[in-house]
């Protein structure tokens, strides 16, 4: 999906003074990243180690892993495109609405195809022998969260089946349980985990897969050489040494992400769809989210996620990602001018 995500905003010559429209938490610790590449600039001169065996060993402890079950990768969409690859022709079941790079790698690699509403994803769904099924942990763009429980029933009852999650927003959502523990007892998990996303270091690309040791063999040689440059896997040794340091307050995310819903669910032109998470899903009750998203970036200088590409939603649908007060109610107020000029 090289069109169509949030953060854009090479698209646009309005000047952005604020973004609701990727999920980036607005709350990181990326300046700090940053001032540690400052001084690293030199690295660049050599060669990085394609197979980031150093960032692979300090993914792994950390989270109490063998590094022969982690494979560092481009972001998270190097990740769906490798185990796309890897179950090249084979049916898929996706659930929607979700993030379209799925549907992208699946289709690109000849992949049968078939889709489900989140909603419907429960541990008794029985799923044909070497089907792929995809979702996110929590659901990109609404939020939704799936339990723990039902996670570990599909992977139980379906042992035939491969589950791959994408658990980018993971640590950003207090709802949601750790997911890399259970790879212990399942074999037939698959999970993905962004670092662009939770340390806010989406101009890196920066994630990895966790997975059985025969998947991640059977990924290796996929794989494009070079994918993950020097500064990239810099970044991520600074991340995992310093962890806890970095990693964004969630808990603080989430209580200003309800508050700014309630906020919005005050103005009778929208439909709020409940979401634990720092984004949340909103549908225009009357005009198209396309129309709204342009009158707020030239009157207002505000980029939103128009989310009508996403299966399963409508051209009125779209999405926000909560940022400070001030910027809130910025949007808030732009809101009531559009509906206003619009009524």
């Amino acid at each position: 999906m090289l069109y169509g995500h949030g953060n854009d905003l090479y698209d646009y010559s309005e000047k952005i003074t604020a973004d609701f429209s990727s999920n980036i938490p607005y709350r990181n610790a990326s300046v700090q990243i940053v001032a540690h590449l400052s001084g690293c600039l030199h690295l660049i001169s050599d060669y990085p180690d394609p197979n980031a065996r150093a960032l692979t060993h300090e993914i792994a402890e950390h989270h109490n892993l063998s590094p022969e079950n982690v494979l560092v990768t481009n972001g998270s969409a190097e990740a769906f495109y490798l185990l796309a690859h890897l179950f090249a022709g084979k049916h898929s079941s996706i659930t929607y609405p979700a993030f379209a790079e799925y549907e992208d790698a699946c289709t690109l690699y000849g992949h049968t195809l078939s889709f489900m509403p989140v909603s419907e994803l429960c541990g008794s769904i029985n799923f044909t022998s070497n089907e792929t099924v995809w979702f996110a942990f929590p659901n990109n763009p609404d939020g939704s969260i799936v339990s723990s429980e039902t996670i570990e029933n599909l992977c139980l009852n379906n042992p035939d089946s491969y589950f791959i999650i994408d658990n980018a927003y993971g640590e950003l959502c207090t709802q949601c349980q750790p997911v890399i523990p259970l790879h212990a007892n399942y074999p037939n998990l698959i999970s993905v985990h962004s670092l662009t996303k939770t340390f806010a270091i989406p101009g890196l690309r920066l994630g990895y897969i966790v997975a059985e040791k025969n998947i991640i063999n059977r990924l290796q040689p996929l794989r494009i050489p070079w994918t993950v440059n020097t500064l990239a896997q810099e970044a991520g040794s600074f991340v995992m040494e310093n962890y806890s340091r970095l990693l964004p307050d969630a808990g603080i995310l989430c209580r200003e992400s309800q508050q700014f819903q309630q906020q919005l669910a005050t103005l009778s032109h929208l439909e709020v769809t409940p979401s634990p998470c720092h984004f949340f899903l909103i549908r225009l009750k009357s005009g198209t989210a396309s129309q709204l998203k342009s009158y707020l970036l030239e009157k207002h200088g505000i980029l939103i996620r128009d989310a009508s590409n996403f299966r399963g939603l409508s051209p009125c649908h779209f999405r926000l990602s909560v940022q400070e007060k001030t910027a809130n109610d910025r949007l808030t107020d732009a809101l009531r001018d559009f509906f206003k000029i619009t009524a």
